[in-house]
Parts: structure tokens; sequence; C-alpha cells
């Protein structure tokens, strides 16, 4: 005689996709194929920019090491340690959903955001006096690589905002489901491909071969 328990037809013990639901494995890797794939091919596209930037450079070491010197290192590594402790936020938060731990996933994730946030400002701060010192797209092709590559990376920032906002405020109802938190490793490992991308545009733009 076959029997089937009753709580297994229950759609709360259901995985979004009709699947029971059943405890996330620790030794899986974090997130879906999907967003893996994305990152995948995003880096591809970055590493053929930092390509063809650096083909350029070579080309015009002069003019491309005198205009980088107009650019403030300050403002590149205020970026960059907004973005490592924002990262670090996110796999705080993460590890407090698995914990379902409500409030401090809220906690952390705000922190995380306002970091975006801080990251935001800067760069408007940063293109502001470049423009008005009179530096804008057209002035070279160093400065036009500058304004693409880091607005391209910037709109990235945008859309990570946007993620970690959406699973702040979806923490309360969602927290303590295998769903929300492969979704929040999904925005984890998006928000670290931002942080990483910025840790190698920095020194392409602000350092290397800086006289």
């Amino acid at each position: 005689m076959r029997c089937r328990r009753a709580e297994d037809n229950h759609p709360s013990l259901h995985r979004y996709d009709g699947r029971p639901m059943t405890s996330l494995q620790p030794s899986r890797s974090p997130g879906t194929d999907g967003v893996w794939t994305f990152v995948f091919i995003d880096m591809l596209i970055f590493l053929m920019m930092f390509i063809v930037f650096m083909s350029e450079r070579l080309r015009h070491v002069d003019l491309y090491s005198v205009s980088q010197l107009r650019l403030n290192d300050i403002f590149g590594l205020a970026n960059t340690l907004i973005l490592l402790t924002s990262s670090w936020m996110v796999v705080a938060a993460i590890q407090a959903a698995l914990a379902k731990d409500v409030s401090r996933v809220r906690w952390f994730l705000g922190w995380a955001w306002l970091l975006g946030l801080a990251f935001s400002v800067d760069k408007f701060a940063e293109y502001y006096l470049k423009i008005h010192a009179g530096i804008t797209p057209a002035t070279n092709s160093f400065f036009s690589f500058y304004f693409f590559i880091t607005i391209v990376h910037f709109l990235h920032v945008i859309a990570g905002m946007f993620f970690i906002g959406y699973c702040r405020c979806a923490a309360r109802l969602r927290v303590g489901t295998d769903r929300y938190v492969i979704g929040l490793e999904n925005v984890g490992l998006f928000w670290h491909f931002v942080d990483v991308l910025w840790i190698f545009i920095f020194p392409l733009l602000y350092m290397v071969g800086r006289r």
C-alpha cells in the first residue's frame, strides 16, 4: 500500500516551482546558474574595454600620463573602501538570512544600500568637479574612456542598489524561505562583481603608469 503524507500536499511546504522545500546544502555554490552566466558575460565585456584602453594607452603614453594626473585618486580610493565595506555588509546579511534573523538582515542591507548611495554621491562630486574644470568625454581619448568605463560601472551600482533595496523591503515576509536566501545570494554575487570591477578600474584609470 502506497501512502502519501498530507503535509506533502500543503502549498506552504513547496518551493515556488512546485517542489517540496528542503534545507539549503552548505556545500552548494551560492546563487543560480543564470546569474553566474550573466556575471561571466559581463566580465568579458569589461575585459574587452580594459584591453582596448590599454592598447590606446600604449599608443599615447604621454597624453594618458598627463591626463591621469588630473584625476583625484582620493575619490577612487574612497570609492574602493566604500564598496569593499558594502560587500561585507551584504555577506553579513546573507548569513543573517540563513539564521532567519529578519532585523539583522534589514540592518545590514540598509547599510549596504547607504554605502552604495555614498559611492554615488562621491562619483557625482567627482564628475561635477571634472566638468566644472572643463573636462568632458570630448577632451581627449583618455577622458572618453574614463567617463565611459566609470559611467557603465556606475549603472551597475545603481542596479545593485535597486536589488539591495528590494531585498530589504521583502525581508519581513520572506526571510526564512529558501527562495529568499537564493535571491539574496544572487544579489550578493552581483554586488561582489561590481566591487571586483571597481578594484580593477581604480588602478587602471587612476594609478597604472602614473608619473
